[in-house]
């Protein structure tokens, strides 16, 4: 969808009904208000008032959602009879002017700086996740089945599944590229081609809905959660970024090193939940390297940098607005890249470290908007909430949003 008049003629010609104005708060959960496809055009023209707790977790200031044009996805497991699609909206103030801590525009205004620089982005992301039997016994999480990485069927029981899902994705107008079993008992991987940052975050959003009903619909549960089981392993989130445009090769050698040298900056929202820290543990060093203990690979050929931390719990708007500009202030500054398996330093222990550090950074505060603080708060309080959860199973029914 390219305008307004082709999204409110798409539902009118769709026999749309409902139409999902979808947005994420800043701990990067989904959000969303329906309304009567009949409202669409008022929704674009003034707007669809929320209460900003739904972004920070603090009331007493009124926004607005402005519907995002060209981020129309259909629903393809509601009713095909009077039809669902969602429309990824803005964040906007009363006025109907941009909210400074709208996670999607933070990323826009990053990319269009370093667009300033020469340079264009893409973002690549590759999503792991687990499949347990909704079984409703309350008792320990069972996998869907006990296969490890790549295996076949009978064995991976997700095989199936994993089809249905891409299907459904590529009905949603997203592009999915390869999906496999991974090395964890019911745990999966699908990868997505490039695409432009905002859209690669709105596509992971909007895929973690479709692994989510889809699994629903055939009696499983699906959770993103960075480590569902203790005793296996834990499902991360890796971002590909590319970059082209201006001298790229050498922009991506300053980049990579912009992003190291502020990757304890960016961990706590990249890494947001206490159970974030039973994927990480003391694994990886804040380096490169083709070892599984470094938080970076670099493809120099392809001017390729890959994070290899981050985890689904993330809001990805406002994580790879921090990646960019990290990156940018290395493009800028000339930053030589170190050499690699340099920097022996650990990311955090777990998220208390992290919060504080985070509280801290003049620099993470220069580059989100003052209700960081508060977003700080609230994933103090939620973490410090989980400390007394001792279960697989506690830790799940905490973080079923996740």
């Amino acid at each position: 969808m390219s305008t307004k008049n082709d999204v409110i003629e798409y539902v009118r010609q769709n026999d749309v009904k409902f139409v999902k104005l979808t947005f994420c708060d800043l701990l990067g959960r989904q959000r969303n208000i329906s309304v009567l496809s009949s409202q669409l055009d008022d929704a674009y023209k003034n707007g669809v008032a929320i209460d900003s707790s739904a972004m920070t977790g603090v009331g007493g200031v009124d926004l607005k959602l402005i519907p995002y044009t060209s981020l129309m996805t259909d629903l393809p497991w509601r009713p095909h009879s009077g039809k669902v699609v969602s429309v990824f909206c803005n964040v906007a103030n009363i006025d109907c002017t941009p909210y400074a801590c709208d996670p999607m525009v933070l990323l826009e205004r990053q990319v269009e700086k370093l667009a300033e620089l020469g340079l264009s982005a893409q973002v690549a992301t590759e999503c792991e996740f687990y499949v347990f039997k909704d079984d409703g016994d309350g008792q320990a999480l069972q996998p869907i089945d006990n296969a490890d990485y790549c295996a076949c069927s009978p064995f991976d029981k997700c095989e199936n599944l994993r089809r249905e899902v891409i299907l459904s994705l590529e009905e949603m107008g997203l592009k999915p590229i390869s999906s496999h079993h991974e090395r964890g008992r019911g745990q999966n991987e699908i990868d997505f081609e490039r695409a432009d940052p905002v859209a690669a975050a709105r596509n992971f959003v909007m895929f973690k809905a479709a692994v989510k009903n889809v699994c629903s619909i055939n009696g499983m549960i699906a959770s993103f959660m960075p480590k569902p089981i203790s005793t296996e392993p834990g499902s991360g989130l890796h971002l590909s970024i590319t970059l082209s445009g201006k001298n790229a090769a050498a922009a991506s050698k300053s980049f990579a090193e912009g992003v190291l040298r502020r990757y304890r900056d960016i961990t706590c929202l990249a890494n947001p939940t206490l159970n974030s820290y039973k994927r990480l543990g003391k694994a990886y060093k804040i380096s490169y390297g083709e070892n599984r203990g470094r938080a970076m690979r670099i493809f120099g050929k392809d001017n390729v940098i890959q994070l290899r931390t981050p985890d689904s719990s993330c809001n990805l708007f406002a994580v790879l607005a921090l990646i960019f500009a990290a990156g940018r202030e290395g493009i800028e500054n000339k930053y030589a890249l170190r050499g690699a398996g340099e920097g022996e330093e650990y990311i955090f222990d777990g998220i208390r470290d992290a919060v504080d550090f985070a509280q801290k950074s003049e620099w993470l505060h220069a580059n989100l908007p003052v209700e960081l603080d508060n977003v700080l708060d609230t994933m103090r309080q939620r973490n410090d909430a989980a400390r007394a959860l001792e279960t697989d199973r506690d830790f799940f029914e905490f973080y079923s949003d996740v």
